[in-house]
């Protein structure tokens, strides 16, 4: 068993320990990404001292020449990104350091607000302990049930009197000739035909004894509509019956100096609401800034990189470079041999470098799934109410295996979510939610308002509501 608090700082603690972790491979990409500039770079230095040493002076200037153009474009636009990538880091880490502050804020707020909510709730169970034991309460509390009962007898009332319509209504129904003369108003006000129409159907009427049957039809159809009627305005009578006595708890709890109390859980309510709305905006700033970062360290994401990077390697595999390692290797010269051996281990470390960026990458958005898993179940946490005061979770074993499980990448966040629903307890009064009237504050979170704990299903035969079915027709 753990109180519904420290499931909330379990949650929040993993995630913050997955922002850490993506800061860390977020860095080392940078570095990864940074090392592969600098081995292009490397590279273009090894052709060019190739270049030097192996090729007359005009085709050195053209090879040494073209290289210089390339790689200078390279460089403003590898440069560019390596500000950039410094400004989002530096804007990153402020923004987590932020988002850390808040979140202690709001920690802190949520205490107060629940010690505010606490004082609101021993208050209001102080004073429905006092009321159990007062003459008007217990007579506002018979009058409701009085009312329910007489409201439930009514609703049976209906209930079986459209169960007769149903059965006894069958045999008027599967007359043809009655419910021709029904359908056309016959003998009422609604009807409308010629002379000769109503000859004929005066002449039906009597053979079918219509007269007669439509009185009965008519108090079958019209009975369960009145009874319905009726049933609606007791249920009215219930509703004012329950307003009745919570407007005397009411008065009895604001006698009683509640309003202060409920004064202070609102403006805590405020100031909590004014940190999620930082923390959201703070979230927000992260979020782009990570999206930007993700872009500027992908080659294919950033055309002018991807341009230039393009343009260095295209440049370099050249036939006239390929023929320059061929024919520094053809001659016995160990200054030539000493580049074309480092231009080997260049290509080499590139391969391993790319290798190691693509990966790190991948594990970075891995990563980002597994924070935006954990930060999904903690939304669901708060928009549930599972964080109230008084609440607690007694699978919290469970709870803190699939949090591991969400960062491992064993589950996904509903697997969570669903242990949220199965072992979430609330420990509250046993008031009735409905005490005193609906609050703002939702203390006890079960209520709807202004409820009558009943309803009218089935209740027994109770006297006084003026009806009575009749015994058929």
């Amino acid at each position: 068993m753990i109180s519904a608090r420290q499931a909330l700082n379990d949650i929040e603690r993993a995630i913050l320990g997955v922002r850490r972790d993506e800061d860390r491979l977020v860095a080392m990409l940078g570095d990864t990404k940074a090392e592969g500039d600098r081995l292009r770079a490397e590279k273009a230095d090894g052709f060019r001292a190739l270049a030097r040493l192996r090729l007359d002076a005009i085709a050195r200037d053209e090879v040494v020449g073209e290289l210089d153009s390339v790689e200078r474009r390279a460089r403003v636009a590898l440069d560019k990104r390596r500000d950039r990538l410094a400004e989002l880091k530096a804007s990153r880490e402020g923004a987590s350091k932020k988002l850390e502050e808040l979140e202690d804020k709001r920690a802190a707020a949520a205490k107060l607000r629940d010690a505010a909510i606490e004082a609101v709730e021993t208050k209001t169970d102080a004073v429905e302990a006092r009321l159990a034991a007062e003459d008007e309460w217990k007579r506002l509390t018979a009058a409701i049930e009085t009312s329910e009962a007489t409201a439930a007898a009514a609703d049976e009332k209906r209930r079986q009197a459209e169960q007769d319509r149903a059965v006894k209504g069958k045999p008027y129904e599967v007359d043809r000739l009655f419910m021709y003369l029904w359908q056309r108003g016959y003998g009422t006000s609604a009807y409308r035909a010629g002379p000769l129409a109503r000859y004929f159907d005066a002449k039906v009427a009597r053979l079918a004894g219509y007269d007669a049957a439509r009185i009965n039809y008519y108090m079958l159809t019209e009975i369960p509509l009145r009874l319905a009627e009726h049933a609606e305005r007791l249920k009215a009578d219930v509703a004012a019956a329950v307003v009745a006595r919570q407007a005397h708890e009411r008065a009895a709890l604001e006698a009683d100096g509640i309003k202060p109390l409920e004064a202070a859980v609102a403006d805590a309510d405020r100031a909590l609401a004014k940190v999620e709305t930082d923390i959201a905006r703070v979230r927000s700033d992260v979020d782009s800034i990570d999206k930007e970062t993700a872009a500027a360290l992908d080659d294919n994401g950033d055309p002018a990189v991807r341009g230039v990077i393009d343009d260095l390697a295209g440049t370099l595999a050249r036939a006239d470079m390929v023929e320059l390692v061929r024919r520094a290797e053809a001659t016995p010269t160990p200054e030539d041999d000493l580049i074309v051996k480092r231009l080997r281990q260049i290509e080499r470390d590139l391969v391993r470098v790319d290798a190691q960026a693509d990966e790190l990458r991948r594990t970075s958005i891995d990563m980002a799934t597994k924070r935006q898993e954990l930060e999904h179940s903690r939304d669901v946490f708060r928009r549930s109410g599972y964080d109230r005061p008084n609440g607690s979770f007694s699978n919290g074993d469970t709870i803190g295996g699939l949090i591991g499980g969400i960062i491992s990448g064993a589950i996904t966040a509903a697997v969570l979510e669903g242990a949220f629903r199965d072992g979430y307890r609330y420990s509250g009064s046993g008031r009735r939610d409905d005490f005193g009237g609906s609050w703002s504050g939702g203390l006890s979170g079960g209520g709807d308002g202004f409820g009558t704990g009943g309803g009218f299903g089935g209740g027994g035969d109770s006297g006084g509501d003026g009806f009575t079915t009749g015994g058929g027709f």
